[in-house]
């Protein structure tokens, strides 16, 4: 698929409006009580919840509804075995899914903390080291889910919290993942969020597990420099920045970082998907020895 063709697909698929908003307290699906709005995007919700099953709390997120017949487009029992295939500390669990009404629902583990979006702020960067370490966390998070066969295919600072009292990182939303098997990929289907998406999937590929690597090294990016190394005020110039433009180089972003760590982010966002790490574990210590090389903060 070409850029163009790729770019009027997205745009003839459309986001369609957000659903209305979920009020505090209201009972989904006969089960789940909300206690507080988490965040909202075009396609729904995510709230903090009480499972009132068991009595514990859940982020349960609530998708549009897409289409018509039963769960259209929504969580199927493929997802659900891929969810729950997931053990890790760093990866907030798929606990259920099903739909109520016009929405759709996964029940995920709450994860404490804050999303990782409200650190690629300019004004509220975290130090360096720092930022390494939760690389390092979010690697090896990923290297978990590969080895169960699960590509997250949407990872981005709004799906991962972190809980700086405890340098506890978890990633959420595994709710698009697919079962990696060969087989069953729907080649064409375009999953997730572009500025965070590698150029093989923006072109229109499937995407693998060095896609999920694509998207580490862009948060790791934003992350230390402030900004995403593309990005555009339209989705074209986002798509012609990644296809025309090499990744701006971090080391000129940020001077004060050492050589090595801009060479380890810049590995991670390489064009080709087989000149990026593949692996992660590998990958992940490597973040962790890098992040003693950067300078302490500034008290």
């Amino acid at each position: 698929m070409t850029w163009a063709g790729w770019l009027d697909r997205w745009r003839r698929q459309g986001a369609g409006p957000a659903p209305e908003p979920h009020e505090p307290g209201c009972t989904i699906a006969g089960r789940f009580r909300l206690v507080q709005l988490l965040g909202r995007g075009a396609a729904g919700e995510v709230h903090q919840a009480i499972d009132q099953l068991d009595g514990r709390t859940v982020a349960l997120k609530l998708i549009r509804r897409r289409g018509s017949g039963p769960n259209p487009g929504g969580a199927d029992d493929r997802e659900l075995v891929a969810g729950r295939r997931l053990r890790h500390p760093g990866i907030a669990g798929l606990i259920d899914a099903g739909s109520d009404g016009g929405l759709d629902w996964l029940a995920m583990e709450f994860a404490p903390g804050v999303a990782l979006t409200r650190y690629t702020d300019p004004a509220r960067l975290l130090p360096e080291g720092l930022v390494l370490r939760i690389g390092a966390r979010i690697a090896e998070a990923l290297a978990h889910a590969h080895a169960q066969g699960v590509v997250h295919r949407d990872l981005k600072p709004s799906n991962v919290r972190i809980d700086l009292a405890t340098l506890g990182v978890a990633l959420l939303d595994f709710g698009i993942a697919r079962i990696d098997d060969g087989m069953n990929t729907r080649t064409g289907l375009t999953l997730g969020t572009p500025a965070y998406m590698a150029p093989e999937v923006l072109a229109g590929q499937p995407a693998a597990e060095a896609a999920d690597v694509y998207a580490l090294g862009v948060i790791l990016y934003e992350l230390l420099a402030g900004r995403r190394p593309h990005d555009g005020a339209t989705l074209g110039e986002l798509l012609r920045s990644v296809a025309g433009h090499p990744v701006p180089d971090l080391g000129g972003q940020c001077p004060q970082l050492p050589g090595a760590v801009v060479d380890a982010v810049h590995q991670a966002l390489r064009r080709e998907p087989k000149h990026r790490p593949s692996d992660l574990m590998a990958y992940a210590s490597l973040l962790e020895a890098l992040s003693h090389s950067c300078r302490p903060p500034i008290r």
